[in-house]
């Protein structure tokens, strides 16, 4: 194995989804294991949480159901973002439901899915506030029923997606409305589809929604805060932790520069412990000579630039550090953590960035074993 690698705890993962869905307890639950379930690994997420107790999975792109697919998996799956109109083919042959936002979008699935042999799931995106995409509310009727007349699609959800969820409650609750709006709308027309759902994992917290029923839990099932950069809330605990080795370990006397370019320069005799891990597994050139890394049960500065593959940190002299010895990059060691959010905010992004970058080259260990 590399002297890097990720870890995840499946067991973790099924408590998180057991506390998210105590705020919604008569909602389905859609795990959102998208971008190789932020970083984490789909396959294996998806089926503990399928175990969990999840009924439905989403993804981004149709690879990423293929990949769900081929690893045997068949549960109900959504693509939630963009189907280009030649894969909407494969769509009606692996089983796996689109998002429709217009007519002609609806159209060319319709002309495509005929080629595959089984009507193709389909879940309306109604655009409420997220400005990306999605149709307007008050052209769901409408495209519902155009999908209604398909012999090719089967309508089956229609979906919203909040934007400011937990931060800016006036807007929730005008996009909650809005969405109501449409649902009253099409079960007046007798339109109204089986699946309907706007709570992303800043959305649960809120509770149930009239109407509605099936959330989606994204980052939170990870137990990490929906916020992108305060810590996880009661209730939750990150899931992931990435770790490496010490694959080089030397002395070196005070004025000694260290890595590309010389910016850290020992002040004092220093011992010099090489890690075997850097940007390209995803452990960002931006925390050079920033982030902490705990070794040893003791946190620790990464000295000078992370390089492609290494990343260098400085410990004391006189303590005790060996190759092989394992680190911990994010994540706990001991009593003390490296929090994604810590590495988030010297990156001036947010926790989600920082667990969906890290390398599908990292090997991923999960805990327990199967």
């Amino acid at each position: 194995m590399r002297a890097a690698f990720v870890e995840v705890d499946l067991r973790r993962i099924a408590l998180n989804l057991a506390h998210l869905h105590s705020f919604v307890p008569q909602a389905a639950i859609m795990a959102v294991v998208k971008a190789n379930a932020y970083g984490h690994g789909a396959v294996q997420v998806a089926q503990a949480a399928l175990q969990a107790g999840a009924e439905w999975l989403g993804v981004a792109t149709l690879d990423e159901a293929e990949e769900l697919r081929h690893a045997g998996i068949l549960a109900p799956i959504l693509i939630l973002g963009h189907v280009r109109p030649e894969e909407y083919e494969q769509c009606s042959r692996r089983g796996v439901s689109v998002t429709i936002s217009e007519p002609d979008q609806a159209s060319l699935a319709e002309r495509s899915a005929a080629r595959g042999g089984r009507a193709v799931g389909v879940h309306l995106k109604v655009d409420t506030g997220m400005g990306r995409i999605g149709g307007r509310a008050s052209d769901v009727v409408d495209l519902a029923a155009q999908v209604a007349r398909s012999e090719h699609l089967r309508l089956e959800g229609v979906y919203s997606h909040y934007a400011s969820a937990g931060q800016d409650e006036e807007f929730t609750r005008k996009q909650t409305a809005q969405f109501t709006a449409a649902l009253q709308k099409l079960e007046r027309r007798q339109l109204l589809p089986t699946w309907r759902h706007i709570q992303n994992s800043a959305g649960i917290f809120l509770g149930p929604v009239a109407g509605t029923n099936m959330v989606r839990a994204g980052i939170a099932m990870y137990g990490l805060n929906p916020d992108g950069v305060n810590a996880s809330p009661p209730g939750l605990a990150p899931a992931l932790s990435l770790h490496a080795r010490v694959t080089f370990v030397k002395r070196v006397p005070r004025g000694t520069p260290i890595g590309y370019g010389g910016t850290f320069v020992t002040d004092r005799e220093t011992q010099i412990a090489t890690l075997g891990v850097g940007y390209a597994d995803g452990y960002r050139r931006g925390l050079s000579g920033r982030a902490r890394v705990l070794l040893g049960g003791m946190h620790w500065r990464v000295a000078g630039r992370i390089s492609m593959d290494q990343t260098v940190i400085a410990v004391d002299a006189d303590f005790p550090v060996s190759a092989g010895d394992e680190a911990v990059l994010l994540g706990r060691q001991g009593d003390r953590e490296v929090s994604a959010e810590e590495l988030a905010r010297m990156l001036g992004t947010i926790n989600y960035e920082v667990v969906c970058a890290l390398a599908v080259r990292l090997p991923r260990i999960y805990r327990p074993r199967s």
